[in-house]
């Protein structure tokens, strides 16, 4: 399958920015991807404050127009928020959309920002995370040098937190459609999803300390790309009523047993530990 090259994925988003401004759609196909993707967020984070407490820096790399940031900051009024995309028309559509909202420089600022060449001072956030943002970088060894950049910026005992598809679970997806005579999906071509075989031993090697993977929206996937098509002819219908019902019902069972869902989504949320050492 074709990957397009940096400068075509840059491209993609800038047209989808000019294209969709502040809408959701600028990011996401679906919002009920948007509202499990926060949820899981959410609860991440809630457990980050209870050990490192409630005034934490945060940023989000690929912050797209800003909705995950926006977001958050209502679910956390004292941390500072900044959110990095490398799309200047992005950018610009987030902060349109904070001063919609009423949001001050104190709790959320958006600017322009590469995460293969971050100009943050080292250690700079208690929490860095990205959704969808790295498997945009058309290589294992970019994607690799991106997770190293943003190491660098946490501060010791700093979390990362990365929401990003992975090729083993969409294998794992791919494999249940097969079994109910549904052909194989591909995934878009500006992405290059994680291979979990190359990446997750790297981690290690800079200091980061994966101590989990929840698999947060397996169960929503399943209805989405699974379930639906069965009964759609083989079409995927992301407002069929069956996938918001799905969307209540995969985050109303993570908020009891986050990681007992199966490993079917196209997304994982990956944690990672700063060690002190690093």
């Amino acid at each position: 399958m074709k990957t397009l090259d940096l400068e075509e994925i840059r491209l993609h988003w800038k047209d989808w920015a000019e294209k969709y401004g502040k809408e959701l759609r600028a990011t996401t196909k679906t919002s009920t991807v948007k509202t499990i993707e926060v949820d899981a967020l959410v609860r991440a984070i809630r457990l980050i404050e209870l050990e490192r407490g409630s005034k934490l820096n945060i940023m989000e790399m690929g912050c797209g127009n800003g909705h995950n940031c926006l977001s958050l900051s209502r679910f956390f009024p004292a941390a500072s928020f900044t959110g990095v995309d490398f799309i200047r028309e992005m950018v610009d559509a987030a902060n349109s959309l904070k001063e919609g909202n009423g949001v001050s420089d104190e709790n959320l600022v958006f600017k322009e920002g590469n995460v293969l060449d971050l100009d943050f001072p080292e250690s700079s956030f208690d929490i860095v995370f990205t959704d969808r943002c790295l498997i945009n970088l058309n290589t294992d060894s970019l994607q690799q040098k991106a997770v190293r950049s943003l190491s660098n910026s946490l501060k010791a005992g700093g979390y990362l937190l990365m929401i990003e598809n992975s090729q083993q679970t969409y294998d794992n997806q791919n494999k249940a459609r097969e079994l109910v005579g549904l052909a194989s999906r591909n995934p878009a071509e500006f992405n290059h999803f994680f291979n979990e075989n190359t990446l997750l031993p790297y981690l290690a090697t800079i200091g980061l300390e994966l101590f989990d993977v929840e698999d947060f929206i397996s169960f929503h996937d399943l209805v989405l790309y699974v379930l639906v098509p069965m009964l759609n002819g083989g079409v995927v219908d992301y407002e069929h009523p069956i996938v918001e019902a799905a969307t209540k019902l995969n985050m109303a069972l993570s908020s009891i047993r986050p990681d007992g869902l199966g490993t079917f989504g196209q997304n994982r949320l990956f944690k990672c530990r700063k060690t002190i050492a690093s």
